[in-house]
């Protein structure tokens, strides 16, 4: 398996910033769930699912997608606070165009937040710390609007 190196670029100008995300890539398809933790795939879900990936330009839409959100959010307080805005706003948007979110669809876009973290030069061990807090906060927030689907079945998350 190959690792590619992807750059995301916030807005032109003095404020511009740029994210190196390098991840493992193969036939098209980019891993990108290094930072979830096993324990957060339980029930009816395979193991294998917890090495989740996506095709190169789904990936980079949804990174895209958070770095440009990240790139509206003035005055934030911290960095954090700009990654979980950026995350957020994705999450939100996905919201109002389906009425509900997959936990799969929910995992990814915290595996690109996560992995834009990483390009940020936050500390590993603390992405796997944070990875869990943000899907439990949203969990909470959004509980009636997350889904998880196995086959034909539907259980809420």
């Amino acid at each position: 398996m190959n690792r590619l190196k992807l750059q995301f670029d916030t807005d032109t100008g003095p404020g511009k910033k740029v994210y190196i995300v390098e991840v493992p890539y193969k036939d098209g398809i980019v891993i990108t769930s290094e930072f979830c933790p096993t324990e957060l795939l339980s029930g009816n879900v395979d193991l294998l699912a917890a090495f989740r990936g996506e095709p190169l330009d789904k990936f980079m839409e949804d990174c895209r997608k958070q770095v440009l959100a990240m790139s509206k959010i003035q005055d934030s307080g911290t960095q954090i606070d700009t990654h979980i805005g950026g995350l957020m706003a994705v999450v939100m948007d996905h919201l109002s165009r389906n009425k509900t979110i997959t936990i799969g669809e929910l995992l990814k876009y915290v595996d690109c937040f996560s992995l834009l973290l990483k390009g940020a030069g936050f500390d590993e061990k603390e992405i796997y710390k944070i990875y869990p807090r943000v899907i439990q906060t949203i969990k909470e927030l959004y509980s009636n609007y997350i889904s998880f689907q196995q086959g034909s079945k539907e259980e809420i998350f």
